[in-house]
């Protein structure tokens, strides 16, 4: 089992949203906070009505950054025709059927004197040889386990507020809009788990260790001790990790 000391580490939730627009005959300029945009096609129930909560960034931006939609028009249904983002929008060159690509939507969570912990499992069929052991051959595969701790704050999203840890996991409320992880459509909702660790002195590289399609199998919240326990599975048998990135 692996723990990971979560004192310099940002802890992610994020959901599988991607797809791409074009900019309208009419292109934003720098300082707009909204655009107009057509040509939508997204990997959500609706593909032609983007997220509220949806990061993108613009193709022309001079010093690329990702904006949040805060925004739509129409307000509840496709296409969406016009967004609302932050930040504003910096210099660069902005033309007609300039590509508008989507990235998948975020949420930093609190983690405070929680932790995460996970276990990866390997089996082993050991086969005999009249009686005697002879060969060892790898078993069936079997998920990775993640157990994610952390201070209880809210349950839900409120007015203004971004959105809650619980929402992310189940895809309510605030996140009802968050797409699955998974690349299969038909399985049940999930999320990709993301820690980001970074050593606060010295030459030591950061990591990001990455917990794919995770799905929530239990979530305890013990309202006396002020935490929230969950505990899932991964469909994958270990982490991602990466070394120096950003």
């Amino acid at each position: 089992m692996a723990r990971l000391e979560l004192r310099d580490c940002d802890v992610i939730f994020q959901d599988g949203l991607a797809g791409t627009a074009a900019l309208t005959v009419a292109p934003p300029v720098a300082t707009d906070t909204d655009t107009d945009i057509d040509t939508v096609v997204l990997n959500t129930v609706v593909p032609n009505l983007v997220p509220l909560g949806a990061r993108f960034t613009v193709a022309g931006e001079t010093v690329p950054q990702i904006h949040t939609v805060t925004a739509r028009t129409p307000a509840s249904a496709g296409p969406t025709t016009n967004v609302v983002f932050a930040p504003v929008l910096g210099a660069g060159t902005y033309v007609e059927n300039g590509v508008v690509t989507f990235l998948p939507q975020q949420l930093d969570i609190k983690v405070g004197d929680g932790n995460i912990t996970y276990t990866e499992h390997k089996t082993h069929d050991y086969l005999l040889d009249r009686g005697d052991l002879d060969t060892v051959r790898e078993g069936n595969q079997v998920p990775m386990d993640v157990k994610l701790e952390c201070v209880y704050e809210h349950i839900t999203q409120g007015t203004s507020e971004p959105v809650s840890p619980m929402d992310a996991l189940k895809g309510t409320g605030g996140a009802v809009e968050w797409v699955s992880a998974s690349a299969d459509p038909c399985e049940p909702y999930a999320i990709d788990v993301i820690v980001l660790h970074t050593p606060p002195c010295g030459t030591s590289q950061n990591e990001r260790t990455t917990f794919p399609d995770f799905r929530a199998d239990t979530k305890e919240v013990d309202f006396q001790k002020a935490t929230i326990a969950v505990t899932g599975k991964c469909n994958v048998t270990e982490p991602t990790v990466e070394r120096n990135v950003e």
